[in-house]
């Protein structure tokens, strides 16, 4: 199935040729069809076209317009053109950017499967396009390696041809990762026609490359060993999981699945961390020894009796290593201690405290996110502090306050989100710290302040286009508070499921 987009402004003519792209070769599938080049532009990297077919004259933007962008990026994409008998000047300048298959209007059925013919030519020929429509299908067999489908491998294997594949994943909880792909493939020192193709990844804190061997040995293992170990270990958060298969393709995206697994267990706060996968069964260790099942109890005691400075002095000691209790490396065992703790403050201190809220289950919550996005522990602490200093509101009051200022915060959200602010500008406005401010929103209102505020803006850009369904994706975005018309169209789609062009067209 080869990708296609269609870009013109005339609505019949773009209806036309829709439906008889669909019929004439069924193995061509247009996934968008806009009426100007920018709307085009701005969804280029969700459509991810293989080719184009564009009319020349067309408001906002036209095609020649439309061509020499998309150029900059992919300069090897096919490209057609809709031309009139009075276009020549027009032609002219297409030739000029590559452009030497056009298409007459109106276009017969026997000129459109010509048309087609010779941009399945040019994509059968093109090897880079090929690729990573076949990385991308590794890819996404690793997300649902129990239903892997059987010909992905045969759509493969005429690209992925090696016998030997060394697969990385890098992972990192704030996004900060370590690797340069040209740096390792020269540290690496790749022999001839040996390969490395960096696998497409949906996610922005994760990178996937898949080096392609004629061979593997000790010698080549204790050299990889340490190129990784001096790009991964000094950097903090960091995991990096490799998977060596000598037995072709076939096994990557169990492997891949692995990697994504293990890199989330065995990721550490303050240094980075690489391993390879294996099939060692994983140990189960107990996290909670006497000595600090007995620091927790002293700190349910304190929490009872309402004593919070000591309570922070016995988490300060903790943390600095004064009790000498040996505390987790890895984030994995650190969210299952801080869910044993505050089950067993919460099943202690439940008699002295009440709230009309789920208040065990919102820390669990908390607690857990604050493990998976923080890059130190140290850093930790304080948002511990934060989470469990719930059980210090000696009075009603005071847990009215932690509402009003949820409400204060809703309000000025709802005054404001057309607006370029975010978590910070409105913790500033009220002089709060903005994950405490978030942590106090999300309890009142079962959302967090940023996708609260997603929410506002993806419902008025909703019925903004509802209004208007001829105004430009750009204007929509400034209209509801972004700057950057392809991250809106981006989150857009994100929330609804729908790119800004398609939902104009869909039934009220």
């Amino acid at each position: 199935m080869f990708r296609l987009i269609l870009v013109e402004d005339e609505p019949r003519i773009l209806r036309h040729l829709k439906e008889k792209i669909s019929t004439l070769r069924p193995d061509f599938k247009v996934i968008g069809a806009y009426n100007n080049g920018e709307d085009a532009l701005v969804e280029f990297h969700w459509t991810q076209p293989q080719a184009i077919l564009t009319d020349i004259r067309m408001p906002v933007m036209d095609g020649l317009e439309l061509l020499t962008k998309v150029r900059v990026q992919f300069p090897d994409i096919p490209c057609a053109i809709l031309s009139g008998y009075d276009d020549f000047a027009y032609l002219r300048e297409a030739i000029k950017l590559g452009v030497t298959d056009y298409l007459l209007k109106p276009a017969t059925d026997e000129a459109i499967i010509d048309i087609l013919d010779k941009i399945k030519e040019k994509l059968l020929k093109n090897m880079t396009l090929l690729e990573y429509e076949a990385a991308k299908q590794i890819v996404q067999a690793s997300d649902s390696v129990d239903l892997i489908p059987s010909e992905w491998i045969h759509s493969t294997k005429e690209l992925f041809f090696h016998g030997n594949y060394v697969l990385v994943y890098a992972w990192s909880p704030t996004g900060d990762l370590p690797l340069d792909t040209k740096q390792l493939q020269t540290m690496l020192r790749l022999e001839e026609k040996e390969k490395l193709v960096s696998l497409p990844s949906g996610a922005g804190n994760e990178v996937i490359l898949l080096f392609g061997l004629h061979g593997w040995s000790e010698a080549r293992c204790i050299e990889w060993n340490r190129v990784f170990k001096e790009n991964v270990e000094l950097s903090e958060g960091v995991s990096v999981a490799l998977a060596l298969s000598l037995k072709g393709m076939q096994p990557i995206p169990q492997l891949l699945a692995e990697c994504k697994k293990q890199t989330r267990i065995k990721s550490r706060f303050n240094r980075g961390t690489f391993f390879w996968i294996d099939d060692s069964a994983e140990e189960v260790v107990n996290l909670i020894s006497d000595s600090l099942q007995s620091v927790l109890v002293r700190l349910a005691q304190f929490v009872s009796k309402q004593q919070k400075q000591l309570f922070h002095r016995e988490l300060d000691s903790l943390f600095i290593g004064t009790t000498l209790v040996p505390l987790p490396d890895n984030r994995r065992d650190w969210e299952l201690l801080l869910l044993h703790a505050s089950h067993l403050l919460h099943t202690m201190c439940k008699d002295s405290f009440t709230s009309k809220f789920d208040l065990k289950r919102t820390m669990e919550t908390e607690l857990k996110d604050e493990v998976w996005k923080l890059k130190k522990s140290t850093d930790l602490l304080a948002h511990i502090k934060e989470i469990w200093g719930t059980y210090f509101f000696r009075s009603e009051q005071e847990q009215a306050s932690q509402r009003n200022w949820a409400n204060e915060a809703q309000q000025y959200i709802q005054n404001h989100f057309r607006e370029y602010i975010s978590l910070t500008s409105v913790a500033e406005v009220f002089q709060l710290n903005p994950a405490y401010l978030n942590r106090i929103f999300k309890r009142t209102y079962q959302i967090s302040i940023p996708d609260y505020l997603i929410k506002l803006r993806m419902e008025e850009a909703c019925r903004f286009i509802q209004m208007y369904p001829f105004v430009l994706i750009k204007e929509i975005a400034e209209q509801v508070g972004y700057t950057d018309p392809f991250y809106f169209s981006k989150v857009f789609k994100q929330y609804t499921g729908s790119s800004p062009s398609n939902y104009r067209n869909l039934p009220n």
